[in-house]
This record gives C-alpha cells, structure tokens and sequence, in this order.
C-alpha cells in the first residue's frame, strides 16, 4: 500500500539568498552602463547628423531666431576692433568658403568667451579686462572660431537633444527622483568628456593661427595664466596639489597646466617659434572696456 506524506514547504522557499543590497546594486550598475553607453551612442550619432547640416542652413535658422547677442550700447570702436582682429586671424585657420564668424560684446563683468551657432562669438568684459596683450586675445579669439569651423556649436546642440532624448526616455519626463538624478548625472559626466575634446582640438588651431599670425606663439599661454589666476581668486582652495585623476576626467575643459603644455607641444609640430615681442592691446582698449 502506498504512503503519502503532506509535507510542509520549507520557511524560507520564497525568500531569495542573496541579499537585497547586493541586487540593488548589480540593477544600480547595469543601468549607469546603460545610459553612459546610450549617452555615448546618442552623443555620436547627434553631432554626426548636425554637423552635416550645411554651414549656410545653421545661419539662417540663427537669424531667423532672432537671438540678440551682445550689449546694445556696446563700444562700436571695441566691436570693431574685436571683428578686425578675427579677420586678420582667419587666413591662417583655412575657413571653408561660405563660413564666416561675426563678433560680439558683452558689457556684463562675466569672464568668458564661447562660440554658439551661425558663426557668432560673444565676448564679455570680465575676460576682456585681463587679458594682457593682443596675443592673448588673439588666442582666445581663434580657439572660439576654430569651434566654429569645427561645427562644435552644432554638433554639441545635436549631441545634447539626443541625448536629452535618451535621458527622458529612461528616467520619465519628470526627472525628479534619486535614480533620474544619478542616471542623469552619468549621461552628463559622458557629454563633458566630447566637450574636452572639441576644446583640445581648438587649442591646437589656436595656437598655429596665433604663430601665423604674429610669427611666434608668445603670450599664448598668458591667457590661461589669466584663467588660472581668475579660478584662484574665486575658489578659497589653498592647497599646492596636483589634479587628481577625477578632477581631470570631469572638467569640462583640459587644465589650465596641460593646455599650456599642449601650446609647446603644438608650436613644435607646426615648427613655430616659442619667443617674440607681444603686441600691445589698443591704447584705448581698457577706456572702452570701461564705457558704461
């Protein structure tokens, strides 16, 4: 005769044994992978598009914007001057036919400079005021439009909606919640790394545009010497060491320390000289920076 025996399941037969945090973390992970990797792909695929969008279509979409640049009561002696020293640095960056940069500026105490769409710069007072010498400017200037030959304005819009895209899809519309925010972060963190190149790249042309232009690249890196110096003025950090491997994968741009030795690396690829006289700023430079 058969036995049975109604045995009772064992305690703990739904309770998974691996603990809960571990699994939280293996989900945690491959998520941060995932949207750095869709980030990567999307970052790609975006500035790939835009920039294949011709030069001539990004400037009359810029104009039909209709976004106003600069200060309107601005010095038109500085604009000038600003705008002739773009041209005299444009034969030695090999701007295609059709491009062209036009140039603004800002009364606002801001220190910085950019390149955005449609071949426009904007310069303000705040790094105006301490540049020492044309040579500086000079370098600024030409690393602003070798963005736009590069088309990096376009292809950072292009890069960003993508995704921007991408980053809505995964953390939802509202991006409020503590896993938006991580995955959101990680996608940033990646994006900063395309826009370190872009400014590597435009360093390099800066530097052979300003030998070119003035037969040397002195004063060169007087102008990340001022962006250094405007960084230690503003931060109350008082410690001696050298950047950590972090703080150089997160910034947006190279260090102040690398970009000035990328300045002699480049002279000594296009065989330019390091030593010469600078050129002095226009007498009346620093009176029309103070013009209210």
């Amino acid at each position: 005769m058969v036995q049975y025996e109604n045995r009772q399941p064992a305690e703990d037969i739904n309770v998974t044994r691996t603990h809960p945090l571990k699994t939280f973390a293996i989900y945690a992970l491959s998520a941060l992978i995932l949207v750095v990797l869709l980030a990567v792909l999307m970052q790609f695929f975006g500035g790939f598009i835009a920039k294949r969008v011709p030069f001539s279509v990004e400037t009359r979409v810029t104009e039909a914007v209709g976004i106003e640049l600069g200060s309107r009561d601005a010095p038109p002696e500085l604009v000038s001057y600003l705008n002739e020293l773009g041209l005299r640095l444009l034969p030695y960056i090999d701007m295609p036919e059709g491009m062209s940069v036009d140039i603004h500026y800002d009364k606002e105490n801001v220190f910085n400079a950019f390149a955005t769409l449609g071949g426009n710069l904007m310069f303000y007072r705040g790094l105006l005021s301490v540049l020492p010498h044309e040579n500086a400017l000079a370098m600024v200037m030409a690393h602003e439009i070798a963005h736009v030959l590069h088309r990096d304005p376009a292809a950072s819009l292009g890069g960003g909606v993508a995704t921007a895209l991408v980053l809505a899809g995964l953390t939802g519309n509202a991006g409020t919640g503590p896993a938006s925010g991580v995955l959101s972060r990680a996608g940033m963190v990646t994006g900063m790394q395309f826009t370190r190149r872009m400014e590597v790249a435009a360093d390099e042309v800066a530097v052979a545009a300003v030998g070119g232009l003035y037969g040397h690249t002195e004063g060169a890196a007087d102008l990340f010497l001022a962006i250094a110096a405007q960084r230690s003025a503003g931060s109350d950090e008082t410690s001696d060491d050298s950047p950590g491997l972090f703080e150089r994968f997160a910034s947006t741009h190279p260090l102040d320390t690398d970009r000035i030795d990328a300045i002699k690396t480049s002279a000594k690829k296009y065989g330019l000289l390091t030593e010469g006289a600078t050129t002095p700023l226009p007498d009346d430079f620093q009176r029309w920076l103070a013009a209210n």
